[in-house]
């Protein structure tokens, strides 16, 4: 007898930077019934996923995401929720791969390349990190992802530090090696044709409001702004994350 599919498509969730999959936990749970395939994708060098011997690149990221998507559940399209890094991968999907697109969310990531003075920090931070056991400041790094206040933020910014410290210099040098060599793919969004939305905090120093638009106008959708919370939008508010995209799940 042959197994029937989930009449849901595949979603596919992607990382930020330089989290692991479980900040995708809480959103996990609230999709606990619908009615497909869930995937969350660590990056290479971090959580389970070892680093490649190619060279750093979003592209090669994006490949294997859509090969391992379809191998793993028989679909051809998924649904693909991509945070910062993760937004990057996802934009890379959306033009190698169209046909592998049948839903996109980005969420606190842009669309544009980094600046000159952007791709030098992205360098010099990698070649600090090369060969070292995790990243020299976890709290710091944490403290400029989360944007939530009041109590709440001591453990977040305690939690996020702790996923961060998990994972090797190597392992956070190639990924800002990867960011670093990214094209602008903002006319690749104009060619989606699948439902999409693009999600971004209040209080998102890192991309914000500004870069949010760029996207939402390429995509021909509204920018949905996530009072209250910072880079990490899924994982400080998953319920009004959830919300957000809920029109992408019964597309």
């Amino acid at each position: 007898m042959t197994a029937l599919l989930p009449t849901g498509s595949p979603i596919v969730l992607l990382n930020a930077f330089p989290v692991d999959r479980s900040q995708w936990d809480p959103l996990i749970d609230l999709l606990a019934d619908y009615d497909g395939d869930i995937i969350a994708f660590d990056m290479p060098g971090i959580g389970e996923m070892p680093l490649p011997d190619e060279e750093p690149s979003l592209d090669l990221i994006a490949d294997a995401a859509v090969v391992a998507m379809r191998e793993a559940t028989g679909h051809d399209r998924a649904i693909w929720v991509g945070c910062s890094m993760g937004g990057y991968v996802a934009m890379s999907v959306a033009e190698r791969h169209p046909g592998a697109i049948a839903g996109l969310a980005l969420l606190d990531t842009r669309s544009t390349a980094d600046d000159e003075a952007g791709v030098a920090k992205r360098l010099a931070l990698a070649e600090s990190l090369d060969g070292h056991s995790s990243a020299a400041d976890p709290v710091g790094m944490a403290e400029g992802l989360v944007g939530t206040t009041g109590d709440e933020r001591e453990r977040l910014v305690t939690q996020v530090a702790e996923n961060i410290a998990r994972h090797s210099g190597d392992g956070i040098a190639w990924g800002q090696r990867a960011m670093a060599a990214r094209p602008t793919r903002t006319e690749a969004l104009r060619t989606v044709s699948a439902p999409a939305v693009v999600i971004v905090g209040e209080f998102d120093a890192i991309t914000g409001t500004e870069h949010a638009a760029v996207m939402a106008e390429a995509l021909g959708v509204d920018v949905t702004v996530i009072a209250g919370v910072g880079h990490l939008s899924a994982l400080e508010a998953p319920q009004a994350v959830y919300d957000a995209i809920a029109p992408l799940l019964s597309a």
